[in-house]
């Protein structure tokens, strides 16, 4: 068997991830992977606007707009003007929204820490910090900063 490259696993890996999660989450939560992912940019990006939102998910600001109908039309999200900028429309996720993103998010949280818990290398933690440096360090060379 040869030897896969990294940026090759690494896609796979998280397409498998994001797949099996999709159906997780529409069986136990009603909602797909990509809506989670809504969910989950908003928690950690109170106040946000729909530039930066699109951003962030790699969408456009239309799907933005298209998909935050269906958060605030089920009471999950919560949108107003910026004050004294009447076009920059930031938006929140409601209490029910925070909710559901905390439950969905600890759900996959444990669903797929005992699946890497089978691995042979199955130090969660360290595989975590790992991944989160290496995306620093993409993070860096996209903004164009020296790396050592």
């Amino acid at each position: 068997m040869t030897e896969k490259r990294i940026s090759f696993l690494l896609n796979i890996v998280v397409r498998e991830m994001n797949s099996q999660a999709d159906g997780l989450l529409r069986h136990e939560f009603g909602i797909t992977y990509s809506q989670f992912a809504f969910l989950m940019t908003l928690t950690e990006n109170p106040e946000i606007d729909v530039t930066r939102l699109a951003e962030a998910l790699g969408v456009t600001k239309g799907a933005v707009s298209n998909r935050l109908k269906w958060f605030i039309k089920r009471g999950l999200a919560s949108s107003h003007h910026k004050p004294g900028n009447s076009k920059q429309l930031l938006i929140n996720l409601t209490p029910d929204g925070l909710s559901l993103a905390g439950a969905a998010g600890t759900f996959l949280e444990k669903t797929f820490t005992s699946t890497i818990a089978k691995s042979r290398n199955n130090s969660y933690k360290a595989l975590t910090l790992e991944l989160e440096k290496i995306y620093g360090l993409l993070l860096a060379r996209r903004f164009g900063e020296n790396l050592p």
